[in-house]
């Protein structure tokens, strides 16, 4: 009996400073985005002396463009997300349903896709011989390709959870493969389609590195995270402005994801047990 109570309350104080190393960056966040520049130049969790919440975020919103920049990011992140879902889903069915050596091998070449670094510079390179440097369709194409692999990996081994017969009786029903595919099996891999759905989203809405590259500076078409740059100089940095920009940066995807955290959940766990 008390083992049990101290397992429990290790396990409850470790939860509580887990909990605590989230929430306190985030209250340090935004709390500082209330703040003067004066106040916020040391940030801190102290309440602010004189709240700045209004001006603050009006201000991000007109110097940060965030109407345009959200324009941007939902553009790249919904062409983006829609191919990467489209081809991974087709390359799972392919994948999880032949067993020839070279589908294993095409398949080992996606699980490399996941743990090789990119080459910022061949791709840069790449896209300016081909004319889509600084581009939406370079943007999402850069996007595509590099974000393929893991959905890939996720939905391929859902799909080994599925059972074949299904299918076969379809074929049998005279049905063709791409009608097996979109009225069969898509319909059964929705828990794994939402979960790499929402991690695509996720990942590239927060992205930094790929739009300094690939977009050369054209601040047209900068997506809300490089947002922030209007709000660093070289020898001054407005920190209550950063931290509302990252506040403003960081609503979508939260509200994106209390929306499917339960589809997260179900298509992280669905399959787990056969039975």
């Amino acid at each position: 009996m008390r083992r049990s109570r101290a397992v429990f309350f290790t396990k409850y104080i470790i939860i509580s400073i887990i909990a605590l190393m989230i929430i306190i960056p985030f209250w340090d966040m935004i709390i500082n985005s209330f703040k003067t520049p004066e106040e916020s130049a040391i940030p801190s969790i102290s309440l602010p002396t004189k709240w700045q919440a209004a001006e603050n975020y009006r201000t991000v919103i007109e110097r940060g463009k965030l109407v345009n920049s959200f324009k941007n990011g939902v553009i790249i992140s919904g062409f983006s997300t829609l191919l990467i879902i489209i081809i991974s889903t087709m390359a799972a069915f392919v994948v999880g349903r032949r067993k020839e050596k070279s589908i294993k091998i095409v398949f080992f070449l996606f699980l490399m896709g996941i743990i090789t670094p990119p080459s910022f510079i061949v791709m840069t390179l790449m896209l300016k011989y081909m004319g889509l440097l600084g581009t939406y369709p370079g943007m999402i194409l850069i996007f595509t390709a590099t974000f393929c692999p893991f959905p890939i990996f996720i939905i391929t081994g859902f799909m080994s959870t599925l059972p074949k017969e299904i299918e076969e009786a379809a074929v049998i029903d005279g049905a063709t493969p791409m009608g097996v595919f979109t009225r069969i099996t898509l319909p059964l891999l929705r828990p794994a389609v939402a979960t790499s759905f929402i991690w695509v989203v996720i990942k590239i809405w927060n992205d930094f590195l790929f739009p300094i590259y690939i977009l050369a500076g054209d601040t047209k078409k900068y997506t809300m995270i490089l947002s922030l740059f209007f709000f660093r100089g070289q020898f001054y940095t407005a920190w209550n402005l950063v931290f509302a920009n990252l506040i403003l940066v960081s609503l979508p995807v939260m509200i994106a994801f209390i929306f499917a955290q339960r589809h997260i959940v179900k298509g992280l766990t669905a399959g787990a047990v056969k039975g």
